[in-house]
C-alpha cells in the first residue's frame, strides 16, 4: 500500500480538527459575548431600577406633567384677555384654533417674516446696546411697514429704511405703530392681572412636543414696545418710555411659572428690551429718581433661582432620551455625534453595546446631575458655578465610566446655567446702574465705589452671580464707569469683551460680562 493516501488522509484529518475546534471555539466565544451581553442586560436594568427608586424616596419627580402650574381663574389670569386667549382656543381633542380669524390676528401681530419662522431656529437679534448703538428707528419704521404690507391687502415689498435727523424718524414710528395701541392697551389693562397662566397642553408623552405659539407674540410684542419706547425717549417723553418698559417687564413675569427652555429664553430676550430702554434713558440721564428706583424694584425679583424650574424639567428631558431609547433601540443609528475619531468611536459603541448599558448610561446620568448640575446652581448663595457643569459636560473617562450621552445630553443643563447666569448678570448690572444715577443726581457725580452706592441705597447693590461677592467697578473721568461681571471662565480680564466670530456679538463662554459704556453722540 503507497504512504501518499496515508499522508494525505492524516492531513485532512488535521485540518478537520483545527476547523472542529475552531468552531468550538467560535461557538465558546458566542456564548460568552451572549452570556455577558445577557448579564450586563440584567444587570444594568437592575441598576436603574434601585436608582429609580432612590430618586422617589429623595421625592425627585421623572414624569414632567407633573410640573403643571395649578389652574387660573380668568379674571385673575393675564394669559385669559382675549388677544392672547386665542392662541389656544382649541377645537376638543384637537391644535386647530375654533376662531381662526382670531387666532391669525393674534399670531401674526407685527410679523415681518413667513409665518412661524421663528420656530426654526432663527438667531434673534443682537440687542443694540451690546455695540453702544440706541435703538435704530429707521429700521424699526421700515419693519412696521414691511409688517403692515403682509396683512391682507397690504402690498409686500422689503424693508427700506428711512434716513433722516432721529427726531423726525421717531415721530414717524411713533404714528406708524399707533395701529398696535389697542393690542398693547389691552395687554397692559391684563397686566395688572395677580396671575399668568397660559392654556398650555401637559398631557404630551414628552415636553418638547408642546405647543408654545404665545412665545414668538410676546417676543414680536416687546419688539413693537421697544421701537416706541426709543422713540419716546427720542422726543423726550420719558415718562411713555416708562411705562412701556415696565409693560414689558410684566410679559416678562407672565412666563415666570412655565417650566420649559423656550419660555425662559423668551422671557430673557424680552427682559434684554427692557434693558436697552433703560439702557438709552440712562445715557440721555431722561429717567428721574423716582422711575430708576421703579426700574430697581421691578428687576430685582429676577433672579439666578427662578432657574431651578427650568432646571427640574432640564432633567426629565434628560432622562427623557434615555427611555425614549429603551423603547426604540434603534434610534441610535441615526446619532452622529461629530467627525473627530472619537466621536464616532462614540456613535460606533452606542449601536453596538448591551441594551443594558443604556440603563447604566441613564443612571450615570443622574449621578453626574445631580452631584455635578444641581450644585452648579448654589441656590443659598445665590450663584452659578460654571466649573462644575463644565467638567460634567466633559467626563474624564466616558467609556469605562458609562458616560457617553452624559457630555451631549448634559450641554443643555449648560446651556440653560450660562443663559440664567448671563440673564441675572444684565438684570443686576441695570439695578446698580439704576442706583449709580440715583447717586449722581443726588450729588452731581458718579460714586467712588460701590461701596459708597450699597450705604446710600441698602439692597440696591446685587452681587456677582458668579463669585457672590460685589462686581467689578470702576468710574472714568469721562463721566462713564466700567461695571462688569468676571463672566464665565471665572477669571477677571479687566472688563475686557470678546467677540464671538460667528454673531459679531460678545461670546459669553470669554472674557467679561460688561455693563455697555454710553454713547457719546
Amino acid at each position: 500500500m503507497s504512504a501518499a493516501p496515508i499522508q494525505w488522509s492524516e492531513k485532512r484529518l488535521g485540518v478537520w480538527r483545527r476547523v472542529k475546534w475552531g468552531l468550538i471555539g467560535l461557538v465558546a466565544l458566542s456564548l460568552v459575548v451572549v452570556l455577558i451581553y445577557a448579564e450586563e442586560n440584567w444587570r444594568g436594568k437592575r441598576a436603574w431600577e434601585e436608582c429609580r427608586r432612590r430618586l422617589a424616596v429623595r421625592g425627585v419627580e421623572l414624569n414632567w406633567r407633573g410640573m403643571a402650574p395649578p389652574a387660573v381663574p380668568d379674571e385673575e389670569n393675564f394669559a385669559a384677555t382675549p388677544f392672547l386667549a386665542a392662541l389656544f382656543d382649541y377645537l376638543p381633542g384637537t391644535y386647530t384654533p375654533r376662531d381662526l380669524q382670531a387666532y391669525n390676528r393674534t399670531a401674526g401681530f407685527a410679523q415681518t417674516d413667513e409665518p412661524y419662522s421663528e420656530d426654526r431656529g432663527g438667531r434673534d437679534p443682537m440687542p443694540p446696546m451690546t455695540q453702544r448703538k440706541r435703538t435704530d428707528l429707521a429700521q424699526a419704521l421700515a419693519l412696521v411697514r414691511k409688517a403692515k404690507s403682509r396683512q391682507p391687502g397690504g402690498r409686500r415689498g422689503q424693508a427700506e429704511e428711512i434716513r433722516g435727523e432721529r427726531r423726525e424718524v421717531a415721530a414717524a414710528l411713533l404714528d406708524a405703530v399707533e395701529e398696535y395701541r389697542s393690542v398693547l392697551d389691552e395687554l397692559r389693562a391684563a397686566s395688572r392681572r395677580p396671575q399668568a397662566r397660559f392654556n398650555i397642553s401637559y398631557a404630551e408623552d414628552y415636553s418638547w412636543r408642546v405647543s408654545e405659539p404665545h412665545l414668538p407674540v410676546l417676543k414680536r410684542v416687546s419688539r413693537v414696545l421697544t421701537w416706541r419706547a426709543s422713540a419716546e425717549l427720542a422726543m423726550q417723553n420719558s415718562a411713555a418710555a416708562a411705562e412701556d418698559v415696565g409693560l414689558m417687564i410684566s410679559l416678562a413675569g407672565a412666563l415666570r411659572d412655565e417650566p420649559f427652555q423656550n419660555s425662559f429664553a423668551a422671557r430673557n430676550i424680552i427682559l434684554y428690551n427692557a434693558r436697552q430702554i433703560i439702557w438709552e434713558g440712562l445715557a440721555d440721564h431722561a429717567w428721574s429718581d423716582e422711575r430708576l428706583r421703579e426700574f430697581q424694584a421691578r428687576l430685582q425679583p429676577f433672579t439666578v433661582l427662578d432657574v431651578q424650574r427650568y432646571l427640574r424639567l432640564e432633567r426629565i428631558a434628560g432622562n427623557s432620551v434615555f427611555e425614549w431609547v429603551h423603547k426604540e433601540p434603534k434610534l441610535v443609528n441615526g446619532w452622529q455625534f461629530g467627525s473627530t475619531l472619537s466621536d464616532k468611536f462614540r456613535g460606533y459603541v452606542l449601536r453596538h453595546m448591551p441594551t443594558g448599558w443604556m440603563y447604566l448610561e441613564q443612571v450615570s446620568y443622574e449621578r453626574v446631575f445631580q452631584e455635578s448640575a444641581m450644585p452648579a446652581l448654589d441656590v443659598e448663595a445665590g450663584c452659578v458655578r460654571p466649573r462644575m457643569i463644565e467638567q460634567a459636560c466633559h467626563p474624564a473617562h466616558p467609556l469605562w465610566g458609562h458616560q457617553m450621552l452624559v457630555g451631549p445630553v448634559m450641554q443643555g443643563t449648560r446651556y440653560l446655567l450660562l443663559t440664567a447666569a448671563l440673564a441675572q448678570a444684565g438684570a443686576s448690572q441695570a439695578v446698580i446702574a439704576c442706583a449709580l444715577e440715583r447717586h449722581r443726581l443726588a450729588t452731581g457725580q458718579l460714586p467712588e465705589n460701590l461701596e459708597a452706592a450699597a450705604a446710600e441705597f441698602p439692597g440696591a447693590i446685587p452681587a456677582d452671580v458668579i463669585t457672590g461677592k460685589p462686581m467689578k467697578y470702576r468710574r472714568s473721568e469721562e463721566g462713564q464707569f466700567l461695571l462688569y461681571s468676571i463672566g464665565w471662565n471665572e477669571q477677571d480680564d479687566g472688563g475686557r469683551v470678546v467677540t464671538d466670530k460667528g454673531s459679531q456679538g460678545p461670546d459669553a463662554t470669554q472674557g467679561d460680562w460688561v455693563w455697555p459704556a454710553y454713547p457719546t453722540e
